[in-house]
């Protein structure tokens, strides 16, 4: 029984080996069946944010119609062993075979769609009738017999709407109508009749119209208004005219109406600490003459911030048109004003920016800061950050009331983070050379008591004294502020260039391992911009090139390649998949 199993186990071995060695010769072997594919059900779930067409965007999904081959290939496997972070597209191509994800990228090789680019939404400007601006043209006739027809006032004491900044006037007229503000009976009137998307619209509606100097004449000397006006700069802007949505603009408004504002301000009829602070104790001659010297002034249309100079790229001096609001509190050029505020000098730009961010999203509690920075985007973030941190840092004329030797001598178990006498090599980790005693005083607080919440820092001083801590605020506000090493972004076209060597000319490049560029969503060129710079998406060269490229810089290079067109004639495609014919 044994014999006769080993015999045919032998038999059958010969018979494999024959099989395997001599196919074709006697003995026929089946070829294996080729893997079928349903093309229609892979790119099925991929249709929903790439469109069918390959170039239907949603939530800023790029356009893959015509992209190389071999280059999708590369990206889908880098979103499956998590070079590129993106759950949905991970939970959809993590189980495609080698075959499959080929199969994919074919598919979206194959067609031929034009990419359309993007178009950025523009916000309401003066001159511009959007739809909302529309409706409110409409609403707005009931205001005509006082504000004016075109939203310029021909009356004394009714203030002009022209050109006011939406968020301003939204909240102004909710106040007249919830009778917050008095000295305006007429408008409760319309305090059940008009809803909230009405009022929306009013703010687009006059928002979009030129804004006009009153023809009104008013008592008071342009000439001594101008001096006080030097105080009101830092939030309403140069001659009045005010860069941030949530501060008025002054320049050519009625005299009057201003004059009577200014009185409400001082004596508490109007509610607002910052305005209450500002004109305490003025006369009710001063209040005139600063009421004439506005009403003067030119008025502009709502500024963005930006160079306003087509073509021009200066992102720092971008950052010193939007900075002008912060110099009431922190002085000219970041230099120092109030006792208590921080100068912005001689800090690095990835702090400051990492500081304004924070009072931006509330983990900072301040709320005149809060309102300053809530409408900030992150590019306009990091203007402001570059322009104070390429200013020259000033003398400091806020010292403390500390014993400097003493506070030497503290500052030692600080040195460790933020540098020798002050001054930081971390430019995530503020120096304190040069900084204003008080406010140093007021932060060590905040981080003892956790209000602030970084762990080292509160562990660093929680065990310190008033007077250990008056001591190092003294000592650090006597010393001298350094001007931190700072990279000056680079031009769009200078970039570009960099950029094409591997994307081709105008980012449409037959690198079959390099993607089209030409014409891709702005937004999302911008996120795997960011996402190199980062890291969080990996590959060596583009981690190296944008290790440290602004979001200037990316914004920019973005919308330059976003804007570039979809050639009329392509470079030849790698192939169809035969599927596909």
């Amino acid at each position: 029984m044994k014999l006769r199993l080993v015999c045919s186990a032998f038999i059958l071995m010969a018979l494999v080996a024959c099989g395997s060695e001599n196919a074709g010769e006697g003995i026929a072997v089946a070829a294996p069946a080729p893997e079928v594919i349903d093309h229609q059900g892979l790119t099925a779930s991929c249709d929903r944010c790439h469109g069918k067409d390959g170039a239907t965007s949603v939530d800023g999904a790029p356009f893959l119609a015509g992209q190389h081959p071999p280059y999708l290939v590369a990206a889908i496997r880098e979103y499956v062993v998590g070079a590129r972070q993106h759950t949905v597209m991970r939970d959809s191509v993590v189980a495609l075979t080698d075959a499959e994800r080929e199969s994919v990228a074919r598919h979206y090789a194959s067609l031929d769609t034009p990419w359309k680019g993007a178009k950025k939404a523009q916000p309401v400007a003066a001159g511009r009738i959007d739809k909302r601006a529309a409706a409110g043209k409409r609403i707005a006739r009931q205001c005509t017999s006082c504000h004016g027809g075109k939203g310029v006032s021909t009356r004394p004491g009714v203030p002009n709407l022209a050109g006011l900044q939406p968020d301003y006037f939204k909240r102004s007229l909710r106040a007249y109508l919830t009778g917050e503000r008095q000295g305006a009976e007429i408008m409760k009137n319309f305090k059940y009749s008009l809803s909230k998307r009405d009022i929306d619209n009013l703010a687009a509606y006059f928002a979009s119209l030129k804004p006009r100097k009153t023809s009104l004449a008013t008592s008071g000397s342009v000439k001594w208004g101008r001096k006080t006006a030097a105080r009101c700069v830092g939030c309403h802007g140069a001659n009045g005219n005010s860069i941030n949505p949530d501060i008025p603009s002054l320049a050519g408004q009625n005299g009057r109406y201003l004059k009577i504002a200014l009185q409400h301000y001082r004596d508490g009829e109007r509610k607002n600490a910052l305005m209450k602070e500002a004109v305490a104790g003025f006369s009710d001659t001063k209040i005139a003459n600063l009421a004439a010297y506005y009403s003067r002034q030119k008025p502009a249309s709502p500024a963005s911030g930006e160079s306003g100079k087509p073509g021009v790229f200066d992102p720092i001096a971008d950052g010193g048109r939007l900075a002008a609001s912060c110099d009431g509190c922190h002085g000219e050029n970041g230099n120092g004003g109030q006792r208590g505020i921080p100068r912005l000098t001689g800090l690095a730009p990835q702090y400051l920016f990492a500081a304004i961010q924070a009072y931006r999203q509330g983990e900072r509690s301040n709320e005149t800061m809060r309102m300053f920075t809530r409408t900030l985007n992150d590019v306009a973030i990091e203007k402001v950050s570059l322009f104070y941190a390429t200013r020259e840092p000033g003398e400091n004329r806020q010292r403390g009331k500390g014993d400097t030797a003493a506070g030497e001598k503290i500052s030692a178990a600080c040195a460790s983070c933020h540098g020798e006498k002050g001054v930081s090599s971390d430019p995530k980790v503020p120096s304190l050379a040069g900084q204003d005693a008080a406010y140093l005083v007021s932060a060590i607080g905040e981080y003892a008591s956790g209000r602030r919440a970084v762990e080292a820092m509160t562990d660093a001083v929680k065990e310190l004294d008033r007077q250990a801590v008056e001591d190092v605020a003294t000592w650090y506000a006597s010393l001298s502020a350094v001007r931190p090493k700072v990279r000056v972004p680079e031009s769009p076209a200078s970039w570009v260039l960099k950029c094409d060597r591997c994307h081709g000319p105008g980012g449409y490049g037959e690198q079959m391992d390099k993607p089209i560029i030409a014409g891709q969503l702005q937004p999302y060129l911008v996120k795997s911009l960011i996402a190199y710079r980062d890291g969080t998406r990996k590959h060596s060269m583009m981690n190296a090139m944008l290790s440290d490229i602004t979001l200037s810089e990316i914004d920019a290079l973005a919308a330059h390649y976003a804007r570039q067109g979809w050639p009329e004639k392509k470079p030849p495609a790698a192939g169809k998949d035969d599927n596909h014919k």
